[in-house]
């Protein structure tokens, strides 16, 4: 079985949906860990993704202006 990777998009509106979530007063203290935790590993992924998006512009960047 195959597991679908989120783009970075999926990702950030996942990230927003669980900052609305938390900010309701019906999330119990355990709902309220698991969705942190969740939004912290959404934020790493992001943040990865973001890293790896500059460094390949600074690249190409980098590459053009040699080619010059």
């Amino acid at each position: 079985m195959t597991e679908k990777t989120e783009t970075f998009e999926e990702k950030m509106k996942n990230l927003e949906e669980i900052v609305r979530q938390l900010d309701e007063d019906e999330v119990s203290l355990e709902q309220s860990l698991k969705l942190y935790k969740q939004g912290v590993e959404l934020s790493k992924d992001c943040d990865k993704i973001l890293k790896n998006a500059e460094l390949e512009v600074e690249s190409l960047n980098k590459d053009s202006s040699n080619n010059e």
